[in-house]
């Protein structure tokens, strides 16, 4: 019976050990925290374009790239947030929509 108890004993602290290395204070204390991933976010901002005959979404991002490394299934998503009314419908000439296009603050810019 005190073998059983000694084993749960150290398998418990153990655990706790292992927990405090991986989630604890000791790796915190050796590896900051980094802060600065958080305020470089990009921005979300819009332009206001008039749609030609023809256009399509692949036209319209072609004709208007960002330089900020966005994926397309990102920038697809953000351009139907600005326009819902897009969804179910396709472009008509002379309709205005508002195209994303992404700012980093300044600070981020180094």
């Amino acid at each position: 019976m005190k073998i059983f108890v000694a084993t749960i004993l150290l398998l418990i602290s153990f655990y706790i050990v292992k927990v405090d290395l991986f989630e604890g204070t000791i790796p915190l204390a050796y590896y900051p925290v980094e802060s600065s991933k958080e305020e470089c976010v990009e921005t979300l901002d819009y332009i206001s374009i008039e749609i030609v005959g023809g256009d399509t979404i692949y036209s319209l991002f072609s004709l208007y790239p960002t330089q900020e490394p966005i994926s397309f299934t990102e920038r697809l998503n953000d351009f139907y947030t600005l326009n819902p009314h897009l969804i179910n419908q396709s472009f008509i000439a002379g309709e205005h929509v508002l195209l994303p296009v992404y700012t980093t603050p300044a600070q981020c810019k180094n």
